[in-house]
């Protein structure tokens, strides 16, 4: 009745008052906009531009509206109205990223948190403005979102696909101070001055340079201040050889003050990465052990997580499938349980490099409840190769057909389980 009464005092002006004053009205929806002002105005010539506006407006409450304006723009806009900034970093390429936009961007949840609580913004990171926040903010994997608070300060970072239920807590974290990450090492001025080294390195994709190993040492041994963000910005993208890598590791506190807990965990994670990488090219179990004793000294954040899937990588890689399946029941009884896309890479591995029966039973029993909670082509097919491998014939025959539906229905390529059901059809 209040909404009623203000229009009942207000529609008797001209038009330009009620309609600026409708921001003064937070309890309203589009439909009862739309009744009011069709069942109370006295001014039946606005009435075309009335109903049009308020087309507008539902069209608009039903996505999310993006800013486009430049970077400046979208800080000065962010302080005036002191709203967080969403940044969501795409390429033209990014498989994954077209994947949020198609199901997690649409979703009603999404957009009215969005819309309601940040300044939200897309980013080709290969084009335009979009190359300089990229190489600024180290952005190469995508999809990538960056949070700004208010102020223009980057605050949070979620890095890969998330389904809507997952992409909801990351909006809640960015704006939740105990959540963000302070980097007052980065300044203000986006283009901070960076060697043509690291700029070639943030190139379109196919156009890439990345600089050898005795480049960046060379680099980095002239440099006087290797705190600086343009030198922070060297050692946290490429490989700095062990001589830097030890000054990183031994300087980690006050990178971590200055440039954030995020940034400088990427990099551990990087050095982590490559380690496990030599130990599992080498099959050496003393390298593997010391990733495991670095990976609870340096890395703050996901230790845990982290342990465990290096340990299923080295498992794997050296094909020790009892404990392979020791960890990745651990897993599942774990954080895993909920993530169906973490299942079906795992199970994938599995049916590419596993040939141990039980293995392979295992992965099918996970499997079908991956399909269970989400009959979608990618994880339909991934149930049918496994069957398939497993012998079961009849099974994967079924669950091929699926997949072929499915795919068909979401419009997915079907081809490679089109080739796995010739391949059941020609041993029947």
């Amino acid at each position: 009745m209040e909404i009623v009464k203000f229009w009942e005092e207000e529609l008797h002006n001209s038009l330009e008052t009620p309609i600026r004053k409708i921001t003064k009205i937070k309890q309203i929806t589009v439909q009862t906009f739309i009744y009011i002002l069709v069942l109370q105005s006295k001014h039946m010539k606005h009435l075309f531009f009335i109903l049009l506006l308020c087309t507008l407006t539902a069209a608009r409450a039903n996505e999310i509206t993006y800013f486009s304006g430049s970077w400046a723009q979208v800080k000065a806009k962010a302080k005036a109205e002191h709203k967080y900034v969403m940044v969501d970093c795409y390429t033209d390429w990014c498989g994954w990223c077209k994947q949020m936009d198609k199901k997690t961007m649409p979703d009603a949840g999404v957009i009215s948190m969005v819309n309601e609580k940040f300044i939200a913004v897309r980013m080709d990171m290969e084009h335009g403005e979009g190359v300089d926040l990229a190489m600024k903010y180290h952005v190469s994997a995508y999809p990538t979102f960056m949070f700004f608070n208010p102020a223009g300060e980057i605050v949070y970072m979620a890095l890969g696909y998330r389904e809507p239920k997952d992409f909801l807590p990351e909006l809640s974290n960015a704006m939740d101070k105990n959540k963000q990450f302070s980097a007052p090492g980065i300044y203000a001025t986006v283009n901070v001055g960076f060697p043509e080294i690291y700029k070639q390195a943030f190139a379109e994709n196919g156009k890439r340079k990345f600089p050898k190993d005795s480049e960046v040492v060379a680099y980095l041994d002239k440099q006087k201040n290797l705190f600086s963000e343009v030198n922070w910005g060297i050692i946290a993208r490429f490989n700095a050889g062990e001589k830097y890598t030890q000054f990183f590791l031994t300087n980690i506190d006050k990178y971590r003050k200055l440039y954030g807990s995020y940034y400088v965990d990427e990099k551990v994670f990087s050095v982590l990465n490559s380690r496990m990488k030599a130990a599992i090219k080498n099959s050496d179990k003393q390298a593997f052990s010391q990733v495991m004793e670095m990976t609870d000294k340096y890395l703050k954040n996901d230790a845990d997580d982290l342990k465990q899937s290096f340990k299923m990588e080295f498992y794997k890689a050296t094909k020790d499938w009892d404990n392979f399946g020791i960890v990745f029941d651990e897993y599942m009884a774990g954080k895993g349980a909920g993530e169906v896309a973490g299942i079906n890479e795992n199970c994938w591995n599995i049916y590419e490099n596993c040939d141990d029966k039980k293995m392979l039973l295992k992965a099918c029993a996970y499997m079908q409840k991956v399909v269970a909670a989400a009959p979608e082509y990618a994880y339909l097919d991934t149930y049918a190769w496994l069957l398939y491998k497993s012998g079961q014939m009849k099974e994967a025959e079924e669950m091929a057909n699926k997949a072929i539906a499915a795919g068909t229905k979401s419009g997915d390529k079907t081809t490679s389980t089109e080739e796995l059901l010739q391949k059941i059809t020609g041993k029947k």
